[in-house]
């Protein structure tokens, strides 16, 4: 089957779940798939990260034809894992949360389960690692993790990595990485403002009543941070449906507590705009969604169709070890191949220069230097 096809009806089943009207119970019909097309259609949802939105509806089928009903079941059985990733990571982030507490530290957690809380049902927005901001105070983060047996090691740039129950931790410095794109400092430091001015107001609240010192980004924040999140992995691999699922929602539930006006600057200043436009007109054109309580026009130009095809027809995921020589050679390939996406989302910077900063910390990386 066609990966457009696949796309249209994904798309389909999800806004069905997804856009239905609060109260209302969607009245969502499964389209007649044999079992490979069933097979090759959520092996693309899963790839997407919209598997458990989809698997759900196939509680209550039936279906009469043997192989297709061993293809749902098993599709089935893997989104249902996606649950119990879902509280083992929310009974991490209470336990990262305590942890600091004892020393008088707060931390914001960004993305993940903050997001999840938009969906209708947060198990099924899948999310694998830990992000999060301790307002300022990294390296003493970094200090209490140790003490508690938790080592963390350096990144090419923005946060620091861990891990806790085999769940990767992403202690963020910065919110967005400032060392390779100029266009990213107005926008980090426009979020650290924002953290110190509003970031306490909202607690997060999904941890339960006993966790006081967890906190989400404001909505002004999440206008910021995920749409550069977005085009930072639109330009190094590729931008999910998840991604887009993710703003759509996230529009719906807090675009009308977002300071447009100073999110609208910050993109102007960032060059981020015309990346911003390009994905209003691809929930529009695509999504098939008019998000009406956000300002920032759709742009209706061919680099829209190039983009949607790179989603539906992602590149490759490198299959080699991680840091390893050959890993960095895929990596290259592939950097050189997305030098039309650096175009839309870094305007005016050099992707030759950028070449250069990014194969000298492969070498630190690799020598253990970083």
């Amino acid at each position: 089957m066609d990966k457009k096809r696949i796309a249209d009806i994904v798309v389909g089943l999800c806004n069905g779940v997804l856009l239905a009207e609060k109260g209302k119970t969607p009245d969502i019909e499964l389209p007649e798939l044999t079992g490979d097309e069933w097979n090759e259609l959520l092996q693309f949802a899963a790839s997407q990260g919209v598997l458990p939105i989809i698997a759900q509806l196939f509680a209550d089928c039936e279906v009469k034809d043997a192989s297709t009903r061993t293809v749902m079941v098993r599709w089935f059985v893997a989104a249902l894992k996606n649950r119990n990733r879902y509280i083992l990571r929310l009974q991490t982030m209470r336990e990262m949360a305590g942890m600091f507490a004892a020393e008088g530290m707060d931390i914001m957690f960004l993305k993940g389960a903050t997001l999840a809380q938009l969906y209708p049902n947060p198990e099924w927005r899948v999310f694998s690692d830990i992000d999060y901001y301790l307002f300022g105070e990294s390296k003493k983060g970094i200090e209490v993790m140790k003490k508690a047996g938790i080592e963390n090691s350096a990144y090419y740039h923005h946060h620091t990595q861990a891990s806790l129950h085999d769940i990767l931790l992403e202690n963020h410095y910065d919110f967005v990485e400032r060392v390779n794109h100029n266009c990213d400092i107005v926008l980090d430091d426009a979020l650290k403002t924002l953290a110190d001015k509003e970031g306490r107001t909202r607690r997060a609240e999904y941890l339960g009543d006993e966790v006081r010192n967890a906190y989400v980004m404001t909505p002004t924040m999440n206008a910021l941070f995920l749409m550069r999140h977005m085009s930072a992995h639109f330009v190094s691999e590729t931008m999910p449906l998840r991604m887009l699922y993710d703003w759509i929602l996230f529009l719906k539930h807090s675009a009308e507590d977002v300071d447009w006006q100073l999110v609208k600057e910050l993109y102007e200043k960032s060059g981020m705009m015309q990346f911003a436009c390009i994905i209003q007109q691809l929930v529009k054109t695509y999504m098939r969604c008019d998000c009406r309580s956000c300002p920032i026009p759709p742009m209706s130009t061919h680099d829209v169709e190039k983009v949607w095809e790179s989603m539906i027809y992602p590149p490759k995921t490198d299959p080699h070890r991680k840091f390893s020589f050959k890993y960095y050679m895929f990596e290259t390939r592939t950097f050189v191949a997305n030098r039309w996406k650096h175009k839309i989302v870094y305007k005016g910077e050099s992707y030759g220069v950028l070449f250069l900063k990014y194969a000298w910390l492969a070498i630190r990386k690799m020598t253990g230097r970083l």
